[in-house]
């Protein structure tokens, strides 16, 4: 429920027809957003306390290409992402004015686990990163040949699964690469590999040393079934839908060819019922993808002086697809930091409230779980 200038919006209660694409009013006055959220070395629920996490949440080396912190299937869990210093650096300078030589350490990152139930928190690997809960309680995730991260070097990992916290890693890739973990489709992994020239490619490991490659570019989001994906291209544009048992396509769409707007989509979205939505150029987009076609049915434009750099990682919040919430990042500006907001986005009035800005360097971010069909509301 959003309430903007006075007027209650209730999404269940919203009134009908067709969503018209257009700017979005945007208004100040999100308090608590209606998803859980992390913040430093905090974890924030609705309706109950916060929580003091084991270290501060942070993923240098995963940014938006997957989530920060994910919940388990059961909701008991809560993996995340978290980075050691070896020195605290400025990001205003170059590591040669600071200093580092190519191939000096600068920070280990690792994998925690936070047992809502317990109220424990756990280290459960240094030099690890983007963890992806599996339905039956297994975990994956990138692990490094070495803990730390050195500038000028890549830094080369594996992908490993453990089929519980207390179970050993198996390795699921043969080969070291830059990997980053997306999500699980039912008992297949989704993964990255990123090449040294940041181009993506999307993975599916059906088993320890069974991997193939999907499709050049990334996702956007997984299927609420687990069998499909709805993927991007490397050209960050064209989307579409492929079949992850076996990578045939399904359907497929130039976005720009029913909204001229639409430069650009990212990955990193949200599927729910037919509709998916995106970042993109003009702010959100939200595909229909019925059968074997897909259709832009609504575009939702940012004014780009109040949110410059577009939003991050936005997820339905509801089952009729009709709220939206994501974070937008804010460039530094008249002295202050960079600096990160919530929003919260109803798609039938065009109108978001934003949240208080925080310090980028805080890693404010949504609890979400992208995978399916055991994952949680994306």
């Amino acid at each position: 429920m959003l309430i903007l200038a006075g007027l209650v919006l209730d999404a269940n209660k919203a009134p009908g027809g067709h969503l018209r694409s257009g700017p979005i009013r945007l208004a100040q006055g999100l308090g608590a957003p209606p998803e859980s959220y992390v913040r430093g070395a905090s974890l924030y629920r609705q309706g109950r306390q916060r929580v003091t996490l084991g270290a501060a949440v942070q993923a240098p080396l995963v940014g938006p290409l997957a989530p920060v912190a994910v919940r388990s299937g059961e909701s008991r869990l809560l993996a995340y992402n978290t980075w050691d210093d070896v020195r605290t650096l400025d990001p205003d300078l170059s590591l040669s004015k600071q200093g580092i030589a190519p191939g000096e350490p600068v920070g280990t990152p690792s994998v925690r686990v936070y047992d809502e139930t317990l109220g424990r928190d756990i280290v459960l690997e240094r030099g690890a990163y983007s963890p992806a809960w599996r339905g039956d309680g297994g975990i994956a995730y990138a692990r490094g040949l070495s803990d730390a991260f050195r500038p000028g070097r890549p830094y080369l990992t594996q992908v490993v699964v453990r089929a519980s916290l207390r179970a050993p890693s198996v390795a699921w890739t043969d080969v070291p690469a830059h990997y980053v973990v997306y999500g699980w489709a039912g008992a297949r992994l989704l993964v990255y590999r990123v090449g040294d020239d940041e181009q993506i490619e999307t993975l599916v490991l059906d088993g320890p040393g069974r991997l193939r490659l999907l499709s050049e570019g990334s996702v956007v989001a997984i299927s609420p079934d687990g069998e499909r994906v709805f993927v991007l291209g490397s050209d960050n544009r064209h989307v579409r839908v492929l079949r992850i048992a076996d990578g045939s396509e399904v359907a497929a769409l130039d976005p720009a060819t029913a909204d001229p707007s639409l430069d650009w989509i990212a990955y990193s979205g949200s599927w729910v019922g037919e509709r998916v939505v995106a970042s993109a150029s003009p702010g959100l987009v939200v595909f229909r993808a019925v059968g074997s076609s897909i259709s832009v049915e609504q575009v939702l434009t940012f004014d780009h002086n109040a949110i410059p750099a577009g939003a991050q990682e936005p997820s339905f919040t509801d089952a009729s697809a009709t709220d939206v919430v994501a974070t937008a990042d804010l460039p530094p500006q008249s002295g202050r930091p960079a600096e990160t907001v919530f929003l919260e986005c109803d798609r039938v009035t065009r109108a978001c409230l934003r949240g208080e800005p925080v310090p980028a360097r805080d890693w404010l971010r949504f609890v979400q779980n992208p995978s399916r069909p055991d994952g949680g509301p994306r």
